[in-house]
């Protein structure tokens, strides 16, 4: 499958419940963020030769072999992006990260196309963020061109009944309604507000 772009990611950021609280859309708009790149990695366990009779008899290939999520994102918010990371922001407005910072769960949903036009929905159930690092670089003659900010999402498997029930992610590529609905609901539904 060959992917053409990268349109959009949204995150579902639950709480302690799992519960989805807060919905993050990056897709390009002024301000509020911008996707640069996705490489997802270790979505195919290591083979392993098993011999018997003298011969390798059988390849042992099974699940998946820790996957994770490496995005390119310009322009997150502080706000969106200390949220993701779990540090804590005190009432003063200061960000504090320690020994005690413990990012929340989050869904992922990355959206793209194929060579024919079609949608590609690639939906992360459940994982959270890091950050390895923040750069500061000096400004010089001419005009400023910011650069994307490295965050890791590494999901782990759904805990919920259905297909989902074990798997760490759906992918759905094509133009059929009802499927990219399906995905999406079952990844990052709408957020409504609690009641009260």
């Amino acid at each position: 499958m060959v992917l053409v772009g990268f349109k959009k990611a949204t995150i579902d950021v639950f709480d302690k419940a799992g519960q989805a609280v807060k919905q993050i859309v990056i897709q390009g708009k002024q301000d509020e963020g911008a996707t640069t790149s996705a490489e997802i990695t270790g979505l195919s366990a290591e083979p392993v030769k098993v011999y018997g009779s003298d011969i390798a008899y059988y390849v042992s290939q099974r699940g998946t072999n820790n996957p994770s999520v490496n995005l390119g994102l310009l322009d997150v918010s502080n706000a969106d992006s200390d949220q993701l990371l779990g540090f804590k922001v005190a009432e003063s407005g200061i960000t504090f990260v320690g020994n005690d910072t413990e990012p929340p769960y989050c869904s992922l949903m990355l959206e793209s196309s194929d060579l024919e036009g079609n949608v590609a929905l690639l939906g992360f159930f459940r994982g959270k963020f890091s950050k390895e690092n923040t750069t500061l670089n000096t400004l010089g003659e001419g005009t400023y061109t910011p650069e994307a900010e490295n965050f890791v999402f590494t999901p782990i498997e759904d805990d919920r009944e259905g297909d989902s029930s074990g798997q760490v992610m759906g992918k759905y590529v094509g133009s059929e309604e009802t499927a990219i609905t399906s995905l999406r609901e079952l990844v990052v539904p709408e957020v409504t507000a609690p009641e009260g």
